[in-house]
């Protein structure tokens, strides 16, 4: 009765605020005609409607404008809403769904009502069916046949990770000591080489496996700035793309090697050929285009735009973790 009595008692504003945003333009654009000339065709010549009449048409945009601005605040509130249910990992939305048509199950009961079964059973239920998609996410996320021979299609296909792996090997394969850094903030360091038996790193890499796009200035700057904090003379840039002409020009004169792809291509054909093939199989392996979540490092999902938003990498611990990446536009 009381819920009732609530509902009966909701004023008109409340009416409209539930309402869709649509309803409060229609009534603003009423308000309007109707202030503006309904009543002051009705009041005609009038000496006591006429005053209030006129009054009222003056004030027909102050309240057309107070419904539109309800109107306003009714549709904000709704796009918000929607933004929200199209994050990963919300039960239920379609654009949360990746390509492999993964969906989070809905729950088989309400759990609220008495004598059925306990949250954990259907959480449970959920983990369940996540892992049970995990293992066919390899046949759906895009996996590239696997090539016979390096070409620089290859070194554009190779995720982020993967890529600095690969050149960590390939230094390691030209018998420089070398390591990679851990997952996480890397201070603008990917690998580090070591020349000397000084225990210090004698050089430092940073690797960005754009596919074809031009690594402009900016980050040539900053590993840059690396160098000098870290009080290093010499750097090496590498990238599966090309280099702009400023980029190249900053690197010319500060001691930092640019490494694009082609030539990446060219230093890894003049390895041996047995390198050459044991270097292609572990660049290769697996999955080796989807890339790895920067913070957890397994494998990510493709999680497709809606309203016209670009298809993500997700996370597959989401909510857990929240790493997003963007898919590289095709060429």
């Amino acid at each position: 009765m009381a819920r009732r009595r609530r509902k009966q008692n909701k004023s008109f504003l409340d009416e409209l605020l539930d309402a869709p945003w649509q309803v409060s333009l229609v009534v603003g654009v009423l308000a309007f005609i109707g202030l503006k000339w309904v009543l002051p065709g009705m009041a005609g010549g009038n000496m006591f409607l006429a005053p209030i009449a006129q009054a009222a048409s003056g004030l027909a945009w102050l309240a057309s404008g107070f419904f539109f601005l309800i109107g306003l605040a009714v549709f904000a509130k709704s796009a918000a809403t929607k933004a929200k249910q199209s994050a990963p990992g919300s039960f239920g939305m379609t654009d949360t769904v990746p390509a492999s048509g993964w969906r989070e199950p809905a729950f088989k009961k309400d759990v609220t009502q008495e004598g059925l079964g306990s949250p954990i059973d259907h959480l449970a239920e959920i983990q369940a069916h996540r892992e049970s998609i995990r293992s066919r996410q390899n046949a759906s996320d895009g996996r590239a046949k696997k090539p016979a021979e390096w070409s620089i299609g290859v070194i554009r296909d190779i995720e982020w990770k993967r890529y600095e792996d690969v050149c960590q090997k390939f230094y390691e394969m030209k018998g420089i000591r070398s390591e990679t850094t851990q997952l996480g903030p890397d201070g603008g360091i990917d690998i580090r080489l070591y020349q000397d038996d000084s225990g210090r790193p004698t050089s430092i890499v940073q690797c960005k496996a754009w596919g074809e796009r031009f690594v402009g200035v900016k980050p040539v700057r900053e590993l840059l700035g690396v160098m000098t904090h870290e009080k290093i003379g010499k750097a090496f840039f590498m990238t599966s793309g090309k280099f702009s002409d400023d980029a190249k020009e900053l690197a010319k004169s500060n001691r930092i090697t640019l490494i694009d792809g082609e030539m990446l291509l060219m230093m890894i054909k003049r390895l041996p050929e047995g390198d050459q093939g044991r270097l292609l199989e572990f660049a290769t392996d697996g999955d080796y285009t989807i890339p790895s979540c920067p913070s957890c490092g397994i494998k990510m999902r493709r999680v497709p735009g809606t309203a016209g938003r670009s298809d993500f990498w997700g996370c597959l611990n989401f909510p857990k973790c929240r790493q997003k990446l963007g898919v590289r536009r095709e060429a």
